[in-house]
């Protein structure tokens, strides 16, 4: 019998772009062009109104500022920083967040939130389609504005997804996965990431990014 997509137990990958003044931290990032990347973890007694900003560039002191202004943002503590990339645990109070608070609840996987060139960059793993749907109705129900970059449901077949990268991809994922590039917090920036693979800032970010979106749409493409 067929069940119907709402319950398709498939896994979805989900990556999806929006930006509205309505959502939290949006008075921050219009004061600054730089990429920011930002990280959920286990807080007890803040849940989901604490979230962990990371910022490329910028002056401490102006990025405080910046945090101080936006009215979404309770407060904002400097945790260090790693190279060029600033750390910042906030307290946020108002304002849309930027995925559904029972994310968790839901079982959904955030793999990444990124603010960069005026979007956000959110990507999530999602257990079952119905998850799907609570997503979509977040925002819907806020009235902000999405687009669905890539959605892909899992294949059965996946199998053999390392085979899709160029080798200087692969390396590039190595060599950030074994020194801390994708631990929690991050132990290791990506300027350090290029020191050791001779290669620039940018072209890290490029063969990271890309060979990330090599593995997903070999594992995860219809």
């Amino acid at each position: 019998m067929n069940e119907g997509p709402a319950s398709d137990p498939r896994p979805i990958y989900l990556e999806i772009l929006f930006e509205d003044p309505q959502l939290v931290l949006s008075s921050f990032t219009t004061e600054r062009p730089e990429p920011l990347e930002l990280e959920y973890q286990p807080t007890e007694g803040q849940g989901w109104d604490c979230v962990f900003v990371t910022a490329e560039g910028g002056d401490v002191s102006s990025l405080l500022a910046d945090f101080d202004s936006d009215p979404t943002v309770e407060s904002a503590a400097y945790l260090g920083s790693i190279g060029e990339d600033h750390r910042f645990k906030v307290l946020t109070s108002g304002g849309v967040p930027l995925v559904p608070p029972e994310t968790t609840q839901l079982g959904v996987r955030l793999i990444s939130i990124q603010y960069d060139q005026n979007s956000w960059h959110v990507q999530m793993h999602l257990p079952v389609h119905s998850a799907l749907h609570r997503i979509q109705s977040h925002y819907h129900d806020q009235n902000i504005t999405f687009h669905v970059k890539r959605l892909h449901v899992a294949r059965e077949t996946d199998i053999g997804a390392e085979t899709v990268l160029l080798p200087g991809q692969r390396e590039a994922l190595v060599v950030a996965y074994q020194n801390g590039y994708f631990d929690v917090p991050r132990t290791e920036s990506q300027s350090e990431i290029a020191n050791r693979l001779g290669i620039s800032k940018s072209g890290v970010s490029q063969r990271i990014r890309r060979a990330i979106s090599r593995l997903v749409e070999a594992t995860l493409a219809p």
